[in-house]
């Protein structure tokens, strides 16, 4: 009989890359599983969100509880399933604190030196996304615990989704002809924004093509970072806000661009390729693994120069564009579905809960 598996996420629905890997797995409908949600942020420790989690769990009593992520987002819950008795639980690395810029002080010390360690400790098994993270250092006294990482996959659209661009374009006031670039994350410095806006002003110095670039998602950082692309003339940038569907906007671009200094294994990456658009993107994290299998271009990270050069480049040749983005899709199909990814999770879990 498959094991009871409780999953555990942080943040809204259909917000992020844990949530986000979340509902894929629970869209194949292979087995049931039911969900705790952490919605609130834990600020630091709560024996609140604890007893929470342990009333929860006690009453699905379930064999196996997988939680998503390590720090506040996985501490509460993976301490609220040892308190409640679960006999196995799984951790699965979606990040850590120790890559957000501008994160330092005593929270990010609490995090990476006290809760992401306890998490770790706690679990009976532990999962990244791709094989670079898996190699992180601090995940050397765990390294016993750790299984084949699990990358994230991703449903193909089908042509009434791709077909969802051409509203976009007309509601954003971008002509049919004009080429646009899309972006998809939070809007944080270490999405690489700033890179971005000077990768800009790199094409419009060297006379090259307007270039119409959607920028989706939110964050603290709204008006600073909008504030990078001020002087721009001929390029023009669209700001969207967080959008709970993405996919209109990934079907109005002509390439997806990707600018992170660090990365894990991105879903609004996969998710872009899924769409069938070439890829400009930095050649850190799970970036690399995806784009070595085909489908865009890797460039050093915090380098506009390069980053421009490249986008110009695509922009310039729409044959190139075609032919990557095929790539792009192939590369999906063959390593990134949601299949694979579901009976990958399902593996693991039989696995865990057999011990």
């Amino acid at each position: 009989m498959d094991p009871l598996v409780v999953q555990h996420c942080f943040g809204a629905p259909h917000t992020g890359g844990p949530a986000a890997a979340l509902s894929r797995l629970q869209a194949m409908r292979t087995h049931p599983y039911p969900e705790i949600w952490q919605r609130e942020a834990a600020g630091g420790f709560s024996l609140q969100l604890i007893r929470r989690f342990k009333d929860e769990l006690r009453r699905l009593r379930p064999q196996l509880l997988h939680v998503r992520g390590l720090g506040n987002e996985g501490f509460h819950a993976a301490l609220a399933g040892r308190l409640a008795g679960v006999p196995h639980i799984l951790v699965s690395v979606h990040g850590t604190q120790r890559d957000l810029v501008g994160s330092g002080g005593l929270r990010r010390a609490t995090v990476v030196n006290l809760l992401e360690p306890a998490t770790l400790r706690m679990a009976d098994a532990i999962v990244t996304m791709c094989h670079s993270a898996a190699q992180r250092s601090f995940l050397d006294p765990v390294r016993h615990k750790m299984l084949v990482p699990v990358p994230n996959g991703v449903a193909l659209p089908g042509p009434e989704e791709m077909a969802k661009g051409t509203a976009i374009r007309e509601r954003l006031g971008i002509a049919a002809d004009r080429i646009v670039a899309v972006i998809v994350s939070r809007l944080t410095e270490q999405k690489g924004y700033a890179d971005l806006a000077q990768a800009l002003r790199h094409i419009e110095a060297a006379d090259g093509p307007d270039i119409d670039l959607i920028v989706v998602g939110g964050g603290d950082e709204d008006g600073r970072i909008a504030r990078l692309f001020d002087g721009l003339v001929r390029c023009r940038v669209h700001f969207t806000g967080q959008q709970s569907e993405v996919g209109p906007y990934l079907a109005a671009a002509d390439l997806f661009v990707f600018p992170s200094w660090h990365e894990n294994l991105s879903n609004a990456l996969i998710e872009a390729m899924a769409y069938r658009l070439p890829v400009v993107a930095t050649a850190v994290g799970g970036n690399v693994e995806v784009l070595n299998h085909g489908g865009g271009v890797l460039v050093p990270a915090r380098n506009a120069g390069a980053l421009a050069g490249a986008m110009l480049r695509l922009v310039k040749d729409a044959a190139q564009r075609e032919a990557m983005g095929h790539a792009a899709l192939g590369t999906i199909v063959e390593h990134y579905s949601l299949d694979r990814m579901a009976r990958s999770w399902e593996a693991h879990y039989r696995a865990v809960a057999a011990t």
